[in-house]
C-alpha cells in the first residue's frame, strides 16, 4: 500500500506467472488447464482492498488523462482480475466488490475517447486503450459467464441442461451499469471499429447464456434496440471490411436468437421484453426499405445479409419449446414477411435464387411438423400465391425444386423410404411446375423422386389422391409439348399407381380427354403408356384389400363411439378388419425409445 513501486513488480510476477488464463479472444474456446489461480484466501492480507484503492485513483484520473505509467497500471489491474475469476470460487466475492463498476466506468470513458479520435481523423496510436477496452470486456465474461457457455456455442457446441445443472459456480450478479453501458456504447457506432463492437456483443451474448437471471436483468427495450440498429446498420456497407460486417450481423443474430430461447424459458413477470415484440421488429427488418441502395455491388451484400437473417431463424426454432415458439412466429404474420422479401427482392437486377431456397427452408422450419401452421400458410397465403412468387423470379435451380422436395417430406428428400410425405402441397406445386422448367434433366429428376415418394406406401397413395393429384398430373401432362417422354412417362406412371388406389369418374373423363387429338388418324403420344396406367388400376395387386377404410394414421386419429344410452339394446359391437402398414421412421426419433402402438 506504501510503495506503489513494489505493488506493481508483485502484480506483473503474479500475472506473467498465470497469463495463460487470459484468454480474451472471444472467438476461441477456453484453453484446459490443470493448474488454477489461488483462491482469494490465500492472497496477501488487503490485496483486494488496496487494489481497490489503486483502480479508484485510476477512475478519478480519467478526465484528466492517465499518464503512461497509470494506463500501464490499470490494465494491469484488470488483468490479475480475469485471472482471478478464473478460479472460479473467487468469482462471486469479485463480482460483490465494487471492481466492475470502476472497469466499467474507465471502459466508457476509454471508448468514447475511440470514437472522438476517429471523428477528428487523429491517427495517434490507440493501442493501448484498445486493449484495454478488450480486457476490461473479458474480464467482464469472466464475471458472467465462468463457464464460458457463450464461447462453446459460437463454436457450434451445445450444452445440454444436464451438463449446465453439473456447473457448480453460479455467475457474479450483473451489476445495474451494464444496461446503460452497453447502449451508451453504441451510440455513434459508426466511429468505434468493428473488432470492439463485436467484442461488445460477444459480452451481452455471454451475460445471457451465462446464467437465466443476469440474461433477463440485461435483456431491456434499450438492449434490444441496440441489436435491431445493429443489424439495420449493415445496410450501411460503405468503405467498411465486409468480413467484419457480415461476422458482427452474425453475432447479433446469435445473441437475438439466444434472447429468444431464454425468453421462452421465463415467466411473463421476470421479462422486460416479449418474444412476440422482438420478432416483430426483426421481421420488419426482412423487409425495410432497400430501394435506397444505389450500386449493383449491394444487391449481393442485400441478399446475403437476409439469407443470414433467414437461416438464423432456423436455428432460433432449433429449442425444446418449438411448438411456443412457432405459435408465437405465426402470430407475427412470419408468413406474409417472408413472401413480401421474396417480392421485394425483384426490384433488384440479377437471379437471387439463394434467397429463395433460404425463404423456403425458413417456411420449412416454422411449418415443420405442425398441422395448425400448414393451414395457417395455405389459408393465408396459399401455395397457388408462392408458385407465381417463384415463378416470377425466372428459372429456378436445382437446389430451389429440392428445397420443395425437402419441405413435402421436412427433412432430407434423398431419404425416400425412411421419410415419408409430410406436407403434400408442395408435391402439387412441383408437379404444376414441370411443364415450365426448360431443363429436361430437372424435368426428369423432379419427375422421378415423385413416382418414388407417390407410391412408397398405401399411405403416401392415398394423402396424394385425397389432395387431387391425379387431376393435377393430367392437367401438367396437357401440356405435353413442353414436357420431355421421359418426365411424361414417370407421371403416367404415378398416375396409375395413384388410380389403382382410387380414380373417381371425373378423373376417368380427364384422362380420357387428354387422349384427343386435332387430326383424328394420329394417334396421341401418350396412348400406350395411359392405357398400360390404366390396365396397372384394374390389375389386383398383391393381397385383397378394402377400398373403402378409416385412416387412422396420425397419432390422435380414432372411431368415436356413441355414448351408452344411444346404444340400441343392452350391448354395441363393433367388427373391422385392421391393416397395419409400416410406419415411416421419424429421425428426431432414433435416438429416443421406439413407440408402441396398442389396440384396446
Amino acid at each position: 500500500q506504501k510503495d506503489p513501486d513494489y505493488l506493481k513488480l508483485w502484480l506483473d510476477s503474479f500475472v506473467s506467472s498465470y497469463e495463460q488464463f487470459l484468454d480474451v479472444d472471444f472467438e476461441k474456446l477456453p484453453t484446459r488447464v490443470d493448474d488454477v489461480p489461488p483462491g482469494i484466501s490465500l492472497l496477501p492480507d488487503n490485496i483486494l482492498q488496496v487494489l481497490r484503492l489503486q483502480l479508484l485513483q485510476c477512475v478519478q484520473k480519467m478526465s484528466d488523462g492517465l499518464e503512461e505509467q497509470q494506463q500501464a497500471l490499470s490494465l494491469l489491474l484488470v488483468k490479475f482480475f480475469i485471472i482471478l475469476c478464473r478460479n472460479l470460487a473467487n468469482v462471486e466475492e469479485i463480482g460483490m466488490c465494487s471492481y466492475i463498476n470502476h472497469v466499467i466506468t474507465m471502459t466508457t470513458l476509454y471508448i468514447q475517447q475511440l470514437k472522438s479520435k476517429t471523428k477528428e481523423k487523429e491517427v495517434a496510436d490507440q493501442t493501448p486503450i484498445e486493449e484495454f477496452v478488450r480486457h476490461a470486456l473479458a474480464f467482464c465474461e469472466s464475471l458472467y459467464d465462468p463457464y464460458r457457455n457463450w464461447r462453446h456455442r459460437i463454436a457450434g457446441r451445445f450444452l445440454s441442461t444436464v451438463e449446465k445443472s453439473r456447473q457448480k459456480y453460479k455467475p457474479a450478479s450483473l451489476t445495474v451499469e451494464f444496461v446503460p453501458f452497453f447502449y451508451q456504447c453504441f451510440q455513434e457506432s459508426e466511429h468505434l471499429k468493428e473488432s470492439l463492437k463485436c467484442c461488445l456483443l460477444h459480452l451481452f451474448g455471454a451475460i445471457v447464456a451465462g446464467g437465466q437471471r443476469n440474461a433477463l436483468q440485461a435483456v431491456s427495450p434499450a438492449t434490444m434496440e441496440v441489436l435491431m440498429r445493429v443489424l439495420a446498420d449493415c445496410d450501411n456497407w460503405d468503405d467498411r471490411n465486409p468480413e467484419e460486417v457480415s461476422r458482427k450481423a452474425e453475432l447479433t443474430l446469435k445473441c437475438l436468437t439466444e434472447v429468444v430461447h431464454i425468453l421462452l424459458t421465463s415467466s411473463s413477470d421476470q421479462r422486460q421484453v416479449e418474444t412476440s415484440t422482438i420478432l416483430e421488429n426483426y421481421f420488419k427488418l426482412l423487409n425495410s426499405d432497400h430501394s435506397a441502395l444505389p450500386n449493383p455491388r449491394r444487391c449481393r451484400q442485400w441478399e446475403s445479409r437476409f439469407i443470414a437473417l433467414q437461416i438464423q431463424m432456423l436455428t432460433m426454432l432449433d429449442c425444446t419449446d418449438r411448438p411456443v415458439l412457432q405459435a408465437i412466429f405465426l402470430n407475427s404474420n412470419c408468413f406474409e414477411h417472408l413472401i413480401r422479401l421474396l417480392q421485394n427482392c425483384k426490384v433488384f437486377q440479377g437471379h437471387l435464387d439463394c434467397l429463395a431456397v433460404s425463404t423456403i427452408q425458413a417456411l420449412t422450419a416454422v411449418m415443420h411438423k405442425s398441422p395448425a401452421a400448414k393451414e395457417v400458410f395455405k389459408e393465408r397465403i396459399g401455395y397457388a400465391h408462392i408458385y407465381e412468387v417463384l415463378k416470377s423470379l425466372g428459372q429456378p435451380s436445382r437446389e430451389l425444386l429440392e428445397e420443395l422436395m425437402n419441405m413435402a417430406v421436412e427433412g432430407d428428400h434423398m431419404a425416400v423410404g425412411i421419410l415419408g410425405i409430410s406436407n403434400v402441397q408442395p408435391l402439387l406445386l412441383l408437379i404444376q411446375w414441370l411443364p415450365e422448367l426448360e431443363s429436361h434433366d430437372l424435368q426428369i429428376f423432379i419427375s422421378n423422386w415423385l413416382r418414388r415418394i407417390c407410391c412408397i406406401n398405401r399411405q403416401s397413395r392415398a394423402t396424394c389422391v385425397n389432395a387431387n393429384m391425379v387431376i393435377r398430373i393430367i392437367e401438367t401432362l396437357n401440356s405435353h409439348s413442353a414436357l420431355h417422354c421421359a418426365c411424361a412417362e414417370n407421371l403416367i406412371a404415378l398416375l396409375g399407381s395413384l388410380g389403382s388406389q382410387s380414380m373417381g369418374s371425373e378423373e376417368l373423363l380427364q384422362l380420357i380427354r387428354l387422349l384427343r387429338t386435332e387430326e383424328p388418324k394420329r394417334a396421341h403420344p401418350y396412348v400406350v403408356p395411359v392405357m398400360q396406367a390404366i390396365l396397372a388400376m384394374a390389375r389386383k395387386q398383391g393381397m385383397a384389400s378394402a377400398l373403402q377404410y378409416f385412416n387412422l394414421y396420425h397419432s390422435m386419429a380414432g372411431i368415436a363411439v356413441p355414448s351408452i344410452h344411444k346404444w340400441p339394446g343392452s350391448a354395441f359391437s363393433f367388427n373391422a378388419w385392421l391393416c397395419l402398414d409400416q410406419d415411416q421412421v421419424d429421425p428426431s426419433m432414433t435416438t429416443k425409445s421406439g413407440k408402441r402402438k396398442q389396440l384396446y
